[in-house]
């Protein structure tokens, strides 16, 4: 009994201060409501700091964060082997000695000289920029040749004899007997570029000796020929007259006759 009577006065006793130092409903909610708000901001900070869900680097659209290793960095720092368009140590002077090594070539090359220099010239007829002398009627050797196509026609060959290169300007100077003038020139025929022959090498002149059809006049059978050489200006000749051979010793010539332009190979002096 006297234990209940002590429970008793506990129960009685601690009642009423229960109800004092409890919290209200009101207390309680402003409390949680408190918590809810530090909450909300320390979650505000955190994406703040992070640059937000969405796009957590804070990067552009247009320009990706892909920051580059230190050791790619460092050789571009350093001035070797820097972006393009970037400054460079020694100017370029590296790069421009290469491309003056590139364009200096000889032979074949894109600047080569000789005789593929001068071929390149006659096809395209841009010709050289050096020019010769004219080739010297007395240091070629001029041959002429009886051809089966076309018919009626002579094919006259000149080849430089001398040391150095030479030009062969316009048509050559062609004489039947005792012709008082040269043969007619075909101005068709007249090429782009000069002929430049280079010691051993030949230029072509096709010859009309009389027409196909009949329709030429005056016409008679010559026994000899004499070639001249004229120069750059084409007054005159240079190195006088050459007698060449007439192949088989005789030709028949009329007054429909003429003769080519020097051309660089036969083919081409023969297509008229």
């Amino acid at each position: 009994m006297p234990r209940s009577h002590d429970r008793s006065e506990t129960v009685i006793g601690t009642g009423a201060g229960a109800d004092a130092s409890r919290p209200s409903g009101a207390i309680r909610r402003r409390t949680l409501r408190i918590a809810a708000a530090g909450l909300t901001a320390v979650a505000a900070l955190t994406l703040t700091a992070c640059g937000g869900q969405d796009n957590p680097l804070q990067t552009g659209a247009a320009k990706p964060f892909n920051p580059a290793p230190e050791a790619v960095k460092a050789p571009a720092a350093q001035g070797d082997g820097g972006p393009q368009g970037g400054a460079r140590p020694d100017g370029g002077r590296a790069e421009q000695a290469s491309a003056g090594h590139r364009g200096s070539g000889t032979g074949a090359g894109a600047s080569g000289t000789g005789a593929g220099m001068r071929n390149a010239g006659r096809s395209s007829g841009a010709g050289t920029d050096a020019r010769h002398t004219a080739c010297d009627a007395a240091k070629m050797r001029i041959v002429a040749q009886q051809l089966k196509r076309p018919v009626n026609h002579l094919l006259l060959k000149a080849t430089n004899t001398s040391g150095a290169t030479c030009d062969l300007h316009l048509a050559p100077y062609l004489r039947f007997d005792d012709a008082q003038s040269p043969l007619a020139e075909l101005p068709d025929s007249r090429p782009q570029a000069v002929v430049t022959l280079a010691p051993g090498e030949s230029g072509y002149a096709g010859v009309l000796t009389s027409s196909a059809d009949g329709s030429g006049r005056n016409g008679r059978t010559m026994t000899s020929l004499s070639v001249s050489l004229p120069g750059r200006d084409g007054k005159g000749s240079i190195g006088g007259s050459k007698a060449v051979a007439l192949p088989g010793g005789s030709v028949f010539v009329d007054d429909s006759a003429w003769v080519t332009y020097w051309q660089a190979d036969p083919s081409t002096a023969t297509t008229w």
